[in-house]
């Protein structure tokens, strides 16, 4: 999957903070990142989207990499791509 970070930063912005914490709680999860980890990740929505914001590319085309085709599929819905 083609990654555009522009075209996924613009609906980043647009999600509210519920919806993106699901999305990288799950990204974290299918790539084994324990609980906790994950827990830690999301409790910072605005240090969470400055992340996201300074990742590459390839970084994120990474990320997804790790998912299995189903959860894959199922954020790829849930970001409308």
């Amino acid at each position: 999957m083609e990654i555009d970070k522009r075209q996924i930063m613009k609906k980043i912005e647009k999600m509210s903070d519920e919806d993106l914490k699901s999305i990288v709680s799950e990204i974290a999860k299918g790539a084994g990142v324990s609980e906790r980890r994950v827990e830690q990740t999301v409790s910072d929505i605005s240090k969470l989207r400055r992340g996201l914001g300074n990742m590459s590319d390839r970084d994120l085309q990474k990320a997804l990499s790790m998912l299995d085709g189903e959860s894959a599929e199922k954020i790829k819905r849930q970001m409308n791509m």
